[in-house]
């Protein structure tokens, strides 16, 4: 009785014409691997760039957030840039991080470089952050596309999308805690 489209802008367009595809940002990550994990000393942060002194847009060595994401001894270093990437990425991305994480990247590798073209909805102003999910009696959609642009954006438009349908089906009751099981007497 209820269909929700869940994806993003331009696959929801073509799932259902006449939904507007917005512009897109741009983002690129770099995912580097080190042999020298003592050498990065931020812990479990994510380091941001105030100051914008290169391509890099923020970092995290993600191996110490989640050790099971590198093998024993190495770290897992993953670093995101915003817009156009410079044709040299690599040895940009590289000099950047030597600043901000403060040592050599000499000995890094170079892992995987993901360019997403569409990563990310254009917010321009005036931007309705609460665009609709329920379009015809029946048809839901969700994304960040349906509100701000952001992976949280994308789960709350889930949320509203999944409250219409269960006020639109006539549930009762929260579906977010497990009741738990009734024992018989033996």
């Amino acid at each position: 009785r209820a269909v929700l489209l869940a994806t993003d802008a331009r696959a929801a367009a073509e799932l259902l014409p006449g939904l507007r595809v917005p512009d897109f940002h741009r983002v690129t990550v770099v995912h580097h691997t080190t042999d020298e994990p003592a050498a990065l000393t931020t812990g479990t942060s994510l380091l941001l760039d105030a100051d914008r002194g290169g391509p890099v847009s923020h970092t995290s060595v993600v191996s110490n957030i989640d050790p099971s994401r590198a093998p024993q001894g190495r770290a897992l270093i993953s670093s995101t840039v915003l817009g156009k990437p410079p044709s040299d990425i690599d040895t940009a991305v590289r000099m950047h991080l030597s600043r901000l994480y403060g040592t050599s990247t000499h000995r890094w590798e170079t892992l995987a470089v993901h360019h997403t073209p569409e990563a990310l909805p254009a917010m321009r102003p005036p931007h309705d952050l609460r665009r609709p999910v329920r379009l015809l009696a029946g048809l839901y959609v969700c994304g960040d596309h349906r509100d701000t642009s952001t992976v949280q954006g994308a789960l709350h438009s889930a949320h509203r999308a999944t409250a219409a349908i269960l006020t639109d089906l006539g549930a009762s009751g929260s579906l977010n805690r497990a009741e738990p099981l009734q024992r018989r007497a033996a």
